[in-house]
């Protein structure tokens, strides 16, 4: 099975990278709902919440913190995870929705030479 989520997470297929770790990555929706519409995913392949392992949790967690601070928008964001096709989920690679309606001013995505 082909996860276009992971193939963005090794680098095989371009995004507008936000920001990564060694166990998480950010990258803009392709069909954003706001102006600021991002998608925090771990970078290994999990589909469901439910299923992940309580440090990954943890480490997703931190992501959105480092998330909200760097677009100073700590009380101005809404986080949406579809767990699954009957919720919604349309990538079967599990990923928060980080959206906001604040402004996109602190926006910027990685350079070529920071991926």
């Amino acid at each position: 099975m082909t996860c276009i989520f992971c193939e963005i997470a090794r680098g095989e297929k371009p995004a507008k990278i936000f920001y990564k770790d060694d166990a998480t990555i950010v990258f803009a929706d392709i069909n954003p709902k706001a102006p600021i519409h991002l998608l925090v995913c771990p970078r290994e392949h999990h589909e469901r919440i439910y299923k992940l392992p309580a440090d990954l949790v943890l480490r997703l967690t931190k992501t959105i913190g480092i998330i909200a601070e760097k677009l100073q928008l700590e009380d101005n964001f809404r986080l949406q995870l579809n767990n699954g096709a009957r919720a919604g989920q349309i990538i079967d690679h599990l990923h928060f929705h980080f959206i906001s309606r604040g402004s996109d001013e602190h926006l910027e995505y990685l350079t070529e030479e920071q991926l």
